[in-house]
């Protein structure tokens, strides 16, 4: 491989768990010019893949789906790690691949960029219990199939666990958060919200396009806005969900919720809002960070 990334940093903590296999990460033989996608679970982690993968493709004609073309890197999903290695072989130019791992958990290469991107946990939480319950691996009495008020309270009081890691505590979507926010890599990965990439959609792409030195014309901007919507994502559901068509998913299509923010209205109470709140603040003492992690724009401020 000519255009091999050396690797510059090694991975300073192992996050492991159902899925998580830190091991996978050696199927992956980075490229200068890749894009890592780093998010907490059900924080547009696939539309972002699916925006970048289209846009190193000129357009929507991609060559497999997204989980081939642009894999889950380090999960076990069923699919053997020679697999996933050899897809990502076969691809000649630059390449997309996607981990929900904190910052901390793998390498730092030189010339990979690495995107995170980042949504209200109280919407990744209300994501999570929709995800969970169409999972056909979930365990028996996992608190996310409960009753929202015990899956609410095991999410903000539960610990992060790195050798059973998820994004099903606030405290692992904190950390995840906080470990960008603190990170010292270079150059330091691009952030972006949720709520911010859903309120303009096209903008969202121009600002990857920008991220990953990608030069789109606006024929291509609107093409790929226009594939990337939630109806034509959710449409073609499984050229898009991780492991889709094997059935890891009771459906495909499902994993396409609603894509909507604020999801708690109408649900929880003043007294749930409050130990949100608290919790939040213990985990993130910075008001400007954690203004920034629930709402987005007006850009953070953090001391």
């Amino acid at each position: 491989m000519t255009n091999a990334a050396p690797m510059i940093g090694p991975a300073r903590r192992r996050y492991s768990g159902q899925i998580s296999r830190p091991e996978r990460w050696a199927t992956y033989r980075p490229q200068r010019g890749d894009v890592i996608v780093c998010t907490p679970s059900k924080s547009g982690t696939t539309w972002t893949q699916t925006i970048l993968a289209m846009l190193l493709h000129r357009g929507p004609d991609l060559p497999m789906k997204i989980p081939v073309l642009s894999p889950w890197i380090d999960a076990d999903l069923g699919i053997p790690e020679s697999e996933v290695s050899a897809a990502l072989d076969a691809q000649a130019g630059r390449r997309v691949v996607k981990t929900h791992t904190p910052l901390d958990g793998f390498p730092v290469w030189d010339g990979v960029t690495v995107v995170t991107v980042y949504r209200h946990p109280l919407d990744v939480f209300f994501s999570l219990r929709k995800h969970y319950a169409n999972m056909t691996i979930a365990r028996d009495g996992d608190p996310m199939l409960g009753t929202v008020r015990d899956s609410l309270r095991s999410f903000l009081l539960g610990r992060l666990d790195r050798e059973d890691y998820s994004s099903k505590t606030l405290e692992s979507v904190a950390t995840h958060y906080v470990q960008t926010l603190e990170t010292d890599r270079t150059p330091r990965p691009e952030m972006l919200h949720y709520s911010d990439m859903t309120a303009d959609s096209r903008n969202a792409v121009v600002r990857l396009a920008k991220i990953a030195q990608i030069d789109a014309d606006d024929a291509l901007i609107d093409t790929i806005v226009e594939a990337t919507s939630f109806a034509s994502m959710k449409a073609k559901a499984a050229d898009f969900v991780p492991a889709g068509g094997t059935g890891f998913f009771r459906s495909d299509g499902h994993f396409f919720d609603s894509g909507q923010s604020q999801k708690w209205l109408g649900q929880l109470d003043e007294k749930d809002l409050d130990l949100f709140d608290q919790r939040l603040a213990e985990l993130i003492p910075d008001a400007g960070a954690r203004g920034w992690l629930q709402h987005g724009s007006p850009a953070r401020s953090v001391t």
